[in-house]
């Protein structure tokens, strides 16, 4: 059933590439390209309070093609792993919608009421030029929220004049097969740009040897088209369309389909010392889950058997923002604007039938089960105090509205009203900022604070709205310092951030026998340190090391989903046209711990979780100026071995690990190579 629409949707993505990519073969422009083959092991030093990736490099451990394993080597993000694809992202031990992803100005949340699709599961990062993070509550321009942190994916800025083409191949263990493909076109007054991304594999093999029910396909289209009237308009208009299924270890149904469709459109006008801008966007998600199109499970088949389960959720969000940009003279820069959004959340679920039943799901009707409104203004200032040292702003109010309703009896006939909440809240932070290039040290120190309310699964999954219009929990505030340091000294480039955190009314939530939330007083603090230090032209040495401590105050715990200490060193070396790297990463044990408690991505288990560490290295080979190849070995040592945030092993897959006391497993040995080539 799901296979037909698969290939449908397979053959539109490889005629897209016949008409994006093929042409270019003859019409390529003598463009200068800088391609770098070096395997990324941590990021670049970070400018102040943001840290920015390059997308299309080659990173080692070989993150899954989603939107969370791609920020696991900035220190400090950790990974729920479900199965191959789909992890939550974990900054500083806060997830969910304490760490908001803004892709191309769009806002979005998945479908799953236990985040099996979580916004990460339907990003394809190659797709995007690059992924910026803004660390802690210090920026109120990108929705509410944001107490660890925003993550925003953005396309290339500027225009290419003529045409392009850029292509990438990834192949691996376990028949990892990653495949890009990217056309861009700019003249005066009209500019193109087409992706298409198509990853597989097969289940992996942890350090033991036994396999992880892991499996995963995905398929991505994109398309935006630019406009230029005149000097100072730009109009564009974007679409992404996606699809993908994959296998989870963590649970006893798996995503046999993940759709996600997308409009949008964009207007600019003005130039750099004024920018008026309106973004308006529509997505759709579309998520299947079920027990048996991906694995076999006990009673459910043909004929009477009635253990077929098929869960069916989508959400609809559309959203805008609209902004002005202007200069205050030449010592002030400032941002003014709105953004609201809006979505409704529907489910089908068809419990315990037959396989024909189960299989039939789309007979059944969407019952609505959540929606929600939030509506925000902002302001936003960059002020040069003193010769180069700057004093930035802001302040957020939002107002944010939504109804929990139920489908009675998983019948998908009526959609039963249960509750409601509505909050005023408020966000905004101070941070002043000294770079000058002629000090070995500079650094920043800020204050911020942000509320947000209870998201969709604290509302629901976790009931935080009840039946008798109950309201169980209040809206979380986050009151936090963050202070950095860069110090440059001749061949020694090092960053050094750290920050102190009192949060009121944290949601905690329960993993019992009825989930639950409820509001704690939270006390945290810790940070991140990375260094490089260059002893020669040839060869360099680096590391970074990452802590956090947290406290549940109200209960005298510690705070569950705590992150342990990690550390990362290793060695670059470069001769000529080629890259050699070895990177060691140390994960300390964490015996931190409030078992069955923690967030609405996971909660820690019954016992502590052991250290490890593992081993890795890298080799890249820059064959011109517009090709490369890199390869790499990670968990050289085929080390066996779970992070502490992770999510569990399901009994419930016959000829897979089925021990519920331990996380899913990492995998073992992993060989794999990347190639790269523009036009």
């Amino acid at each position: 059933m799901f296979c037909s629409k698969y290939k449908k949707y397979r053959l539109l993505s490889y005629i897209f590439i016949l008409f994006t990519v093929v042409p270019t073969l003859s019409f390529a422009n003598d463009q200068t390209v800088s391609v770098d083959p070096v395997v990324l092991t941590v990021p670049d030093q970070s400018d102040g309070i943001e840290v920015i990736l390059n997308t299309r490099d080659p990173i080692q451990p070989i993150p899954a093609n989603d939107g969370a394993s791609l920020l696991k080597v900035i220190p400090g993000f950790s990974v729920v792993r479900k199965g191959g694809i789909g992890g939550d992202a974990v900054y500083r031990g806060l997830a969910g919608s304490r760490l908001n992803f803004i892709l191309d100005g769009m806002e979005f949340l998945g479908g799953c009421g236990l985040r099996l699709d979580p916004p990460t599961a339907y990003i394809f990062p190659e797709t995007y030029e690059s992924a910026k993070l803004i660390k802690g509550p210090q920026t109120v321009r990108y929705g509410n929220g944001n107490s660890a942190g925003v993550v925003l994916f953005d396309r290339a800025a500027e225009q290419n004049n003529g045409l392009r083409a850029e292509s990438a191949i990834t192949v691996g263990s376990w028949g990892r097969k990653d495949l890009l493909a990217v056309t861009e076109f700019g003249s005066d007054i009209f500019s193109f740009e087409g992706d298409f991304f198509h990853g597989e594999q097969d289940d992996y093999e942890d350090g033991n040897g036994d396999e992880v029910h892991s499996a995963f396909e995905r398929d991505s289209a994109s398309m935006v088209l630019g406009l230029r009237p005149t000097e100072t308009l730009n109009v564009e208009v974007d679409v992404i369309v996606s699809e993908a299924e994959s296998s989870n270890s963590d649970r006893n149904v798996d995503g046999s389909l993940f759709d996600r469709t997308s409009y949008g459109v964009l207007l600019e006008n003005g130039d750099e010392s004024s920018m008026l801008s309106f973004r308006a966007y529509t997505t759709s998600i579309d998520h299947v889950m079920d027990n048996f199109s991906r694995r076999t499970t006990a009673n459910c088949g043909s004929g009477t058997n009635n253990r077929c389960v098929t869960m069916n959720v989508a959400r609809k969000t559309d959203g805008m923002r609209v902004g002005l940009a202007f200069d205050l003279g030449d010592a002030a820069e400032v941002n003014i604007g709105a953004d609201a959004k809006q979505d409704e959340h529907t489910s089908r679920n068809f419990m315990n039938k037959s396989l024909a039943v189960a299989s039939n799901f789309e007979s059944g009707a969407r019952i609505k089960d959540f929606e929600s409104e939030m509506v925000g203004v902002y302001a936003e200032s960059n002020v040069l105090v003193a010769k180069d040292v700057r004093l930035m702003s802001g302040l957020r109010t939002d107002y944010w509205n939504s109804s929990r309703f139920q489908n009675v009896g998983n019948t998908n006939t009526e959609s039963l009203f249960l509750g409601d909440d509505d909050q005023s809240l408020l966000s905004g932070f101070l941070r002043l900022e000294m770079s000058d290039p002629s000090r070995m040290i500079n650094g920043y120190l800020g204050y911020g604070v942000s509320e947000r309310p209870m998201d969709y699964w604290e509302a629901t999954t976790f009931n935080g709205i009840t039946a008798g219009d109950t309201v169980n929990v209040q809206p979380e505030k986050n009151q936090q310092w963050d202070m950095g340091f860069t110090i440059e000294a001749g061949d020694l480039l090092s960053n050094i951030s750290v920050f102190y955190s009192n949060i009121d009314d944290y949601m905690l939530t329960s993993d019992e026998a009825t989930d639950s939330v409820s509001n704690v007083q939270v006390e945290r603090w810790g940070g991140e340190i990375d260094a490089r230090y260059n002893f020669s032209y040839q060869w360099s040495v680096f590391g970074s090391l990452s802590f956090v401590t947290a406290d549940n105050e109200t209960d005298n715990t510690p705070l569950a989903q705590t992150p342990p200490l990690e550390m990362r060193v290793g060695v670059d070396h470069s001769i000529n046209d080629w890259s050699f790297g070895f990177l060691a990463r140390y994960a300390d044990a964490q015996t931190r711990i409030d078992a069955g408690k923690g967030t609405v991505v996971g909660f820690d288990r019954l016992t502590a979780t052991p250290s490890f560490y593992t081993l890795a290295i890298n080799a890249g080979y820059d064959i011109n100026a517009k090709s490369y190849v890199s390869l790499g070995i990670d968990n050289l040592l085929d080390e066996d071995y779970f992070e502490h945030i992770n999510r569990t092993n399901s009994p419930a897959i016959t000829g897979f690990i089925t021990d519920n006391t331990v996380g899913v497993k990492e995998p073992g040995r992993t060989v794999w190579l990347k190639a790269g080539i523009e036009f």
